[in-house]
């Protein structure tokens, strides 16, 4: 068949192993892989014991790209992608690492936070035949865990904590040769990380768990999986049977008993603690584990552009969904929140001339109209300083760290009670960004000042001083009126245009 010339490739760097695929798509849509290669190196090891990574490390890492690069080359390779997880992520002397891959290979590595290397795992899940209509979703890497909740094709909730397999053992390690119940310390442990998870995803009761991570491929014979639609299914008696088998033997002890490296070994109790409690979370009776990998999830993004279409779709979807579903969970007033997103996303579109600003940027202030009264709930007197904390804090499907932040930011200002700042400084971009979509956003929160949706319907008229709001509906509109005319200064401020309030009643 014939093939497609663009040759791609994407690097992984891990916490054990870097590694790189070389791909290129045929006739017929499909991806395929036309080299793998895999070189180990412990940075996670380090970078969870010492903080740090060692220069020699860095110099065999160096090294081993040097060597990756030059495999690109031979297969001409057009475009590639190269990321880092969690050990590289959790590095003191990360930048300085960036830069010698930089200046040393002339290789650009991203750094992906907890919740973006999640996320692309995520969208794999939703895309498979396993998933029904709704699912608990867990991604086990070796230094982070990402727990989501999907209902009907979307993420609606999500959280990660700081704790993989690699790093609970590293961690804990130095306690195994002072207890013959070591098993019981990495339970407590494991335990006291899983609060936060309980509660937010325990009382779901969800019967369905859908599971990926690494070492996977490992684990699963060794637990009676079977095999069924591309998936393993690991059965809970299967789990269970196993950790009894090895909980009071040591690594090497448990490399006997299973017949399988002492290196893979060590790692396994940790493994089997997490994913028991992971599977806790839920009334299923078994894991389901998709074989998901992240060198072909971006892969197919460089060679479909289809594909990271359909990715970012499900990012923003996914991040509205989040937004809603914790407006919901801190007793907003659902409905007014509701209103208020409607006439900011109308307001976004059709003043696009005006704000100048990405469509993608949208989502950020949707979800900021949804939770600008989140912090009621928590602190009514300084509301809008609470809200800021709430969300800052939060964790939304689609949201990277920044930009979760810019919609903390959004939404506490916009909320239009007083606001103290934020805690990181935006640079001049982000200041311009925030103010834009916030301007849009008190403006778009005066129009249902009273909370009872007396505007039904907008026109907009755009000259060169004014923005002429002709709202119809029901009921007296002065209240939205004075509402729109004291934001005004500061939407003039921003855009340069004065925003003139006029209500029709239906009725007239």
């Amino acid at each position: 068949m014939k093939r497609s010339p663009k040759i791609v490739s994407v690097v992984d760097i891990g916490s054990s192993f870097v590694r790189m695929g070389v791909y290129q798509c045929g006739k017929n849509g499909a991806v395929t892989a036309l080299d793998m290669l895999e070189y180990p190196i412990r940075l996670g090891h380090e970078a969870f014991t010492e903080g740090r990574i060692r220069a020699e490390t860095v110099r065999e890492l160096v090294a081993a790209l040097r060597g990756f690069s030059q495999v690109m080359k031979e297969y001409g390779v057009t475009e590639y992608r190269a990321v880092a997880t969690t050990a590289l992520r959790e590095a003191e002397n990360r930048p300085y690492v960036l830069d010698q891959l930089k200046t040393q290979n002339n290789l650009t590595v991203d750094v992906l936070e907890d919740g973006e290397e999640s996320a692309l795992v995520y969208s794999e899940l939703l895309r498979s035949p396993l998933m029904k209509k709704s699912a608990l979703f867990a991604y086990i890497g070796t230094g982070s865990i990402g727990v989501a909740a999907a209902e009907d094709g979307t993420v609606v909730r999500c959280h990660s904590i700081q704790l993989g397999f690699l790093k609970l053992g590293e961690i804990l390690r130095g306690l195994e040769d002072q207890t013959t119940h070591f098993h019981t310390v990495l339970e407590e442990y494991v335990e006291t990380r899983f609060r936060r998870l309980n509660r937010l995803f325990g009382r779901l009761g969800m019967e369905r768990l859908l599971l990926t991570g690494r070492e996977l491929e490992a684990i699963a014979p060794l637990c009676g999986a079977e095999r069924r639609e591309g998936a393993y299914i690991l059965r809970r008696d299967g789990l269970e049977a196993l950790y009894g088998r090895i909980k009071d033997l040591g690594a090497a002890a448990a490399a006997r008993e299973l017949g399988q490296p002492e290196e893979l070994s060590a790692q396994l109790l940790p493994m089997l603690a997490i994913y028991r409690k992971i599977l806790g979370l839920t009334k299923a009776e078994e894991i389901i584990a998709p074989c998901v990998d992240i060198l072909d999830i971006l892969s197919a993004q460089l060679l479909l552009p289809q594909r990271r279409r359909e990715f970012e779709a499900v990012q923003q979807s996914g991040a509205v969904a989040c937004a809603r579903r914790t407006a919901s969970a801190r007793h907003v007033d659902l409905a007014h929140a509701e209103r208020t997103a409607a006439f900011a996303v109308l307001l976004f579109d059709k003043l696009k001339k005006l704000h100048g600003i990405s469509g993608k940027r949208r989502t950020l202030l949707e979800c900021a109209a949804l939770l600008h009264e989140v912090g009621e709930d928590v602190n009514s007197k300084n509301a809008a300083d609470a809200t800021y904390e709430l969300i800052r804090r939060a964790y939304f499907y689609g949201l990277n760290e920044e930009e979760t932040a810019l919609v903390a930011e959004i939404a506490a200002f916009g909320s239009g009670d007083a606001f103290s700042g934020s805690v990181r400084p935006l640079n001049e971009k982000q200041r311009l960004l925030a103010d834009k979509l916030a301007a849009l956003l008190v403006l778009a929160n005066a129009l249902d000042e009273s909370h009872v949706g007396k505007v039904g319907e907008l026109k907009l008229r755009l000259d060169e001083k004014t923005l002429a709001i002709t709202a119809r509906g029901g009921g007296d509109m002065l209240l939205e009126k004075w509402a729109v005319g004291e934001n005004t200064p500061f939407f003039e401020e921003v855009f340069g245009i004065r925003p003139v309030f006029v209500g029709k009643n239906r009725l007239l």
